[in-house]
């Protein structure tokens, strides 16, 4: 635990407006220790509240105890890059400039939107340029990956097409395009995604499930459950490598899942008769959907416990959901006011116990956590520290863009096409 002691943080920012030089504060700000910030998306109290109730989710229920929990307000249209843009930008989407899923050429064919599409500065090139060390890992649209002090895992990691190339041993030579940097951690991703250490004690409810309906079986929803445990386990590694300052992590599991299972938890009554289950569907539907709930709560554990009382632990999400009732296949969609508030769930010094968070925004969330660490929230950022956060100063700098991102260089990740086909199942893209 030696590595979770309290670090001290010298902030040295430069100010470019006006030609200015700006030297150090004289005195070092108060030690201050790590950050862990969880995004899983589409989290809504909706399903959490109950499950905390009956205590099904306990790590939830331990922050919620030991700090601060509520909705978190989002912003419309509600799609899922450009939120988590803002959540790690503290900027509206026209700012960070990332606006959808995908972008077209003059020929009418889809490109997603790269790290390069984003035109502002994330928390982690902040934390980074402030001496802090950070880990990112499947956090939206960080491929081609960014040269951060630290370990990054782009999105493009993560798809069924990187998995395939662990399974048949393949180099990480192959890889069109570097998906991690530093490079090495190609390598080292390819041994992770093959490893079958096991996080938790929940199973994969997909294989082999005789309650769910065929066309469920047939979604190939175990890739999902077997994703976000990826993930963890690669987050937990850089965790143990390197114990980051700030250490960033995205799930996406509780999002796919809802999409599909959600008329399982609305009334039937919602929906036309093409979309409403069985009354053995529903359940199955309504059960799966909740365990998965309780399969991220554990996967949040492996985290959190890796992270003293005097660190910031934030989770938070993008969105809720609501009843599909227009024809779509999908019965689970986010797209009005119904669906506007995700989750946040936070504790660490600073934060009141036991309390409600009040409204806090996405644009918020980088904002908290740059008062936090003591470092400057910049004028240009739309949101502000979260009213709750109990700081001696919010320090302020006019903008963090002054000097261009360092990435990896761009090309093909060779995992577009399995991207885009999952969104358009998902009924992202057209």
């Amino acid at each position: 635990m030696a590595a979770h002691g309290r670090r001290r943080i010298r902030v040295v920012i430069g100010l470019a407006a006006a030609s200015l030089s700006v030297v150090a504060c004289s005195s070092e700000p108060p030690p201050r220790g790590r950050v862990l910030l969880v995004g899983i998306d589409g989290a809504t109290l909706r399903i959490v509240s109950p499950l905390l109730a009956a205590g099904k989710l306990p790590y939830l229920a331990e922050l919620a105890r030991r700090g601060v929990s509520g909705p978190l307000r989002s912003s419309r249209p509600l799609l899922s890059p450009a939120i988590w843009a803002t959540i790690a930008t503290g900027k509206s989407r026209h700012k960070h400039g990332i606006l959808a899923f995908v972008r077209r050429d003059q020929q009418g064919r889809k490109w997603l939107l790269q790290s390069s599409d984003r035109k502002t500065h994330a928390l982690w090139n902040i934390a980074s340029d402030a001496g802090l060390t950070v880990g990112v890992v499947n956090w939206w649209n960080t491929f081609p990956p960014e040269k951060i002090r630290g370990i990054m895992v782009s999105d493009h990691a993560f798809p069924g097409q990187l998995e395939r190339r662990a399974r048949l041993f393949k180099a990480a030579a192959e890889t069109q395009g570097h998906v991690a940097f530093p490079e090495r951690w190609t390598q080292k991703l390819l041994q992770l995604i093959a490893s079958d250490e096991t996080l938790t004690t929940i199973d994969d409810r997909f294989l082999n499930n005789d309650d769910l309906p065929r066309w469920v079986r047939a979604k190939g929803l175990s890739k999902v459950y077997h994703r976000d445990h990826v993930v963890v386990r690669v987050a937990l590694a850089i965790e143990r490598e390197i114990q980051p300052d700030l250490l960033m992590v995205y799930l996406k599991g509780i999002d796919a899942l809802s999409h599909v299972f959600w008329a399982s938890v609305e009334p039937s009554n919602l929906y036309p008769p093409q979309l409403r289950p069985s009354p053995s569907g529903r359940k199955a539907g309504a059960k799966t959907l909740r365990k998965y709930y309780e399969y991220t709560d554990e996967l949040i554990g492996v985290l959190m416990r890796r992270y003293a009382s005097d660190d910031l632990v934030m989770i938070v999400s993008d969105h809720g959901f609501e009843a599909g009732v227009t024809g779509t296949t999908l019965p689970g969609i986010h797209e009005s006011e119904k669906a506007i508030d995700g989750v946040v769930f936070a504790r660490g010094p600073g934060l009141p116990r036991g309390l409600a968070a009040g409204l806090l925004k996405v644009s918020d969330v980088t904002p908290t956590i740059l008062a936090w660490l003591g470092l400057p929230v910049a004028e240009d950022m739309d949101g502000a520290p979260a009213p709750f956060l109990n700081v001696e100063r919010v320090e302020r700098i006019a903008t963090y863009d002054t000097h261009a991102i360092e990435r990896m260089g761009g090309g093909s990740s060779g995992a577009e096409e399995e991207i885009l086909e999952e969104l358009q199942a998902l009924g992202y893209i057209e």
